[in-house]
């Protein structure tokens, strides 16, 4: 018995390690950047946010990531702009940075770029991929104030993402993040640190096994979610734009599981997000939580006149536009630039002359609104 312990015991480090080896090779992203002591993000001394260290290639042959001098994924951004260049930011986070996107140049905001570029040959385009691993409104806020809006850019959109849904299950029993006073007692629950690879891909390949939700599963109701402190934090956000006379953009989150696929389909595409941000609600509360969340950004958009682009709506679920539950592959980094460029002609933010005029919404259009808001 101790000689099939120690055998099945050697097997799985030797599958772990092979696995963190080739995640390292890949992506750049394993526990040995713990064991190596590699940090892809540090905290910036100058304005107290979490970035990337500025002028590195990071990555592996997978996902290769080239940071910019203000930390950020992408080309240089000088603070002294180009006389009648035009210069968008869209901020967000992994999901804007490209979190599985293979070079800089596969991120959505990249391509939207190239696409204005050619558009518009007689004039400078520039593209900031403000989007940062694990950020929620407040650092995309702050983020704004500190780096983005210095930049003076001619229009700002914003792609909330989802990390603020993990504040719903801090604290809520059968989520794995029960205060100490809620701990069940008895005999232990055995878990699993969260970066064996190993473990996780048996988790997602036997999902077919739990299909049809437990109803001894202890699940959060979304109805019962405060939405106040989202609403605060996107009319923080909003306020922050327009208060700069800068116009805005709000895109609604899309997502790759839809409730009209299979049960057994959205339960795979839905893997990373119930595992990484939502652990408390089941499938059918997270298409429920997704929707008002979506819902506030319509709600908010109308309520203050900002342009609200429906990216939920017109990005398919599935696979072809998807490589996890929210993180887009290549087809779908192309499809969301298409669909913003034609956003913005659609909605005249953008113009391809200036006849004397900036390109924008012009500064008229948004006094009102920064009144409104306050």
């Amino acid at each position: 018995m101790a000689f099939i312990l120690l055998s099945a015991a050697v097997i799985f480090l030797a599958i772990e390690t092979a696995l963190q080896v080739r995640a390292y090779m890949r992506t750049g992203r394993s526990v040995f950047n713990v064991i190596m002591n590699q940090r892809q993000y540090v905290i910036d001394e100058r304005t107290g946010l979490k970035l990337m260290p500025p002028h590195q290639v990071l990555g592996g042959t997978g996902v290769r990531i080239r940071t910019n001098n203000l930390g950020l994924r992408g080309a240089d951004v000088l603070p002294t702009r180009a006389p009648d260049s035009l210069r968008i930011a869209i901020v967000g986070a992994s999901t804007v940075m490209g979190f599985v996107a293979a070079t800089n140049e596969d991120t959505f905001p990249a391509l939207l770029e190239a696409r204005l570029r050619k558009a518009l040959p007689d004039r400078l385009v520039e593209v900031i991929n403000g989007g940062v691993v694990g950020y929620t409104l407040k650092d995309e806020r702050l983020l704004l104030e500190q780096l983005i809006l210095p930049l003076r850019p001619d229009l700002v959109l914003a792609y909330p993402g989802i990390n603020d849904f993990r504040d719903y299950c801090d604290g809520f029993a059968g989520s794995g993040t029960r205060p100490a006073a809620a701990q069940r007692r008895g005999l232990p629950v055995i878990s699993m640190p969260p970066w064996l690879i190993s473990v996780r891909l048996i988790r997602l390949n036997t999902e077919f096994l739990r299909a049809v939700p437990s109803t001894a599963r202890n699940t959060r109701a979304p109805e019962s979610v405060d939405l106040r402190p989202y609403r605060a934090g996107l009319e923080a956000l909003a306020r922050t734009v327009l208060d700069s006379n800068t116009p805005l953009v709000i895109a609604t989150n899309a997502r790759a599981y839809r409730p009209e696929q299979p049960l057994q389909e959205q339960e795979r595409l839905s893997f990373y997000s119930r595992n990484v941000h939502t652990p408390c609600f089941d499938i059918a509360g997270l298409h429920t939580l997704h929707d008002l969340h979506n819902a506030q950004m319509r709600d908010f958009g109308e309520r203050l006149g900002i342009p609200i682009l429906p990216l939920s709506e017109r990005i398919p679920g599935g696979d072809r536009y998807f490589s996890d539950s929210i993180h887009f592959n290549r087809q779908g980094e192309q499809l969301v630039a298409d669909e913003i460029f034609d956003f913005l002609i659609e909605k005249k933010l953008i113009r391809s002359s200036y006849q004397h005029e900036r390109y924008g919404l012009g500064a008229g259009k948004y006094e009102g609104r920064i009144r409104a808001v306050h």
